[in-house]
């Protein structure tokens, strides 16, 4: 099992359905490849950074609903898929 989710791995579709330790799995792996590479490209991978943002904006989502705070409306964007982004740009 890898500590970390490169961005060539499966990536859940939606967040909504999985549980929070799920949900929070996700968000340790993600956090371990940012470091990673950070250290070996000086940058993050765009399709790691845009996962971290979601999990990221998923678990926030979640304390707000927890702790009754107000929340941003979510907002159901489509990304096209991580390759056919870079061949675009």
């Amino acid at each position: 099992m890898s500590t970390r989710l490169t961005p060539s791995e499966p990536f859940p579709e939606h967040l909504v359905p999985l549980d929070v330790p799920e949900v929070e799995v996700l968000n340790s792996k993600l956090e371990r490849e940012l470091t990673h590479e950070y250290v070996r490209d000086g940058e993050p991978d765009p399709e790691t950074e845009f996962r971290h943002e979601e999990v990221t904006e998923e678990l926030d989502r979640r304390d707000a609903v927890e702790t009754g705070a107000p929340t941003a409306p979510l907002l159901h964007v489509v990304h096209p898929p991580v390759e056919a982004a870079r061949r675009s740009s």
